[in-house]
């Protein structure tokens, strides 16, 4: 279920990967393999599936589909992209 978010509590956005997932998304990521920058694949894999693709999309920030991997843009992934300047390093984050 997609709730809408308050992203003036930045509460999505403390993770450092967050951000830089939602970035990745920005330039074209599709799907999971695509997030993955170095690290051992399977940590990488299970990180992003069971903690930082699950709330983003909670968030409405993205939409994912645990089955093929694929990532898209949310109904609330503008509001978030448009907010993602106001916190630091978010082009490197999704190494973090």
């Amino acid at each position: 279920m997609t709730r809408s978010i308050a992203l003036s509590n930045r509460s999505v956005f403390v993770i450092p990967r967050r951000r830089g997932i939602v970035a990745a998304v920005a330039d074209g990521v599709a799907t999971v393999a695509d997030l993955r920058h170095r690290g051992r694949p399977e940590e990488i894999d299970e990180d992003l599936r069971e903690n930082h693709l699950p709330a983003l999309a909670e968030a409405g920030i993205i939409e994912w589909d645990p089955e093929t991997g694929e990532v898209s843009p949310g109904p609330n992934f503008e509001e978030a992209l448009a907010r993602l300047d106001s916190f630091p390093s978010a082009a490197v984050a999704a190494d973090d």
